[in-house]
């Protein structure tokens, strides 16, 4: 990635998407340069490279006790 290159910045709880697992998820934070993101049902976390990630068309942000 060039250094001129824009890294999209969700919001938490925004729902994105992974683009190298092709999986959406909602965004928790940022840590360490890495992103976490769970599911949208709830489960397991997983990692991304910021770089990996980009906004889902109508994403929408998500309460941490349920779907907003």
């Amino acid at each position: 990635m060039s250094a001129d290159a824009k890294v999209y910045r969700p919001r938490a709880g925004e729902t994105v998407r992974d683009l190298r697992r092709r999986l959406d998820g909602v965004y928790m934070d940022t840590q360490g340069g890495q992103v976490y993101l769970r599911p949208e049902g709830g489960g397991v976390e997983w990692t991304a490279r910021p770089e990996h990630i980009g906004p889902v068309a109508g994403g929408r942000p998500v309460e941490r006790g349920g779907v907003a």
